[in-house]
């Protein structure tokens, strides 16, 4: 009951193919990273901080060893190879995956040189990249839910970690202790407060990641308009009029510009939208039933 079998794919590819394609994607896309230099305008983060050595404490205490290897060439290839990847497998149509692109997370992650597309990764090959994929787990943690094994993964990573590291998802929770300008106006995490909406979600997406990732947005402790990236290959499932919709809806947090903090908060119309349209995928009779249809795309 915990765990059903749902097939979120789209395409069966195997996995030399999966390799091989994943290998020249990112090839190619390193090339971007070789054409857009790293400044400090674009790849702030990675700049400051990644770069460096520079983790902050509310990250998993293994980021640094896996990222200090990492050329800004090398981050923008493996992280855009992993996306497209991951749409690529999910699409039913090319349109759908043009949706998906064009999400805002995917362009800013990349901007910023984040490391969400890294996570994006270590979900393509779980469990065996699980600790890439909890490189930030406030919305790929609850990916894992969709498998016992995945799960287990995740348990048990996370238990030898503390006893390495000691206790690190403190810190992580405490994540707004750490700045001193206090919560960051960008920061639309509901906590605990939106686990009244993200329980039940959970109950109807079981066995799919996507759904899972999407209903655990609710009540993450923090979560930023980047973070949404693990859960934007999702929006690759939906068919192309509802992709399309759902990656222009993304874009609407930088309504801000214009609407001041509060505009941030618009990103929940995506996140919803996405949800619910993943739900009418999985539940057809939702689009029929006479009171919702108006809901679905």
């Amino acid at each position: 009951m915990l765990f059903p079998e749902q097939n979120i794919f789209a395409r069966s590819i195997s996995g030399p193919r999966q390799i091989a394609l994943f290998v020249g994607l990112a090839i190619v896309f390193s090339g971007v990273g070789l054409l857009v230099p790293a400044d400090g305008w674009v790849a702030y983060d990675w700049v400051n901080f990644f770069s460096r050595w520079v983790v902050p404490p509310f990250y998993p205490p293994w980021g640094p060893y896996l990222v200090a290897w990492l050329t800004w060439p090398g981050l923008v290839g493996l992280s855009l190879a992993a996306v497209s990847l991951a749409i690529l497998k999910r699409a039913p149509h090319r349109l759908s995956a043009v949706g998906a692109f064009i999400a805002l997370p995917v362009f800013w992650t990349i901007f910023l040189g984040q490391l969400e597309g890294l996570i994006v990764l270590g979900l393509l090959a779980l469990p065996w990249l699980t600790p890439f994929a909890l490189l930030k787990p406030q919305v790929s943690f609850f990916a894992f839910g969709a498998r016992r094994s995945h799960l287990i993964a995740a348990v048990t990573t996370i238990l030898v970690s503390m006893l390495i590291f000691g206790p690190w998802p403190l810190r992580m929770l405490a994540v707004e202790s750490y700045f001193p300008e206090g919560r960051y106006p960008n920061n639309i995490g509901l906590g605990l407060w939106g686990a009244v909406v993200a329980v039940p979600l959970f109950w109807f997406s079981r066995g799919d990641m996507d759904m899972l990732m999407t209903a655990g947005c609710f009540m993450t402790p923090r979560l930023l308009p980047y973070s949404l990236l693990p859960m934007v290959p999702g929006v690759a499932r939906l068919p192309p009029r509802a992709a399309m919709v759902a990656g222009l809806l993304s874009w609407l947090p930088l309504s801000a510009n214009w609407l001041g903090p509060g505009g941030w908060w618009l990103g929940w119309i995506f996140v919803g939208f996405v949800w619910l349209n993943l739900a009418g995928e999985r539940y057809p009779h939702l689009k029929t039933h006479s009171r919702l249809r108006y809901l679905f795309l």
